[in-house]
């Protein structure tokens, strides 16, 4: 049995206006412990999301992806 599934994990939503690359729509993006996933609201393109903290606080980018 598998312990750690039967816990949640703590997840923020939030919108992030213009910045989906295919179309410039907003992206509803998810941001957990491990991982951060988007969701264009307007071409409905997927793309996976990262973090990384500066000295004036957060950047959100874009994860390189594709087919091989």
């Amino acid at each position: 049995m598998n312990i750690a599934s039967q816990h949640e994990l703590p997840t923020r939503d939030v919108v992030l206006p213009g910045a989906c690359l295919a179309c410039g729509g907003p992206i509803a993006a998810r941001f957990t412990d491990h991982s951060a996933q988007g969701v264009c609201l307007a071409c409905r393109t997927v793309t996976a999301l990262g973090l990384e903290r500066q000295v004036g606080g957060l950047t959100i980018a874009h994860l390189p992806g594709g087919l091989a």
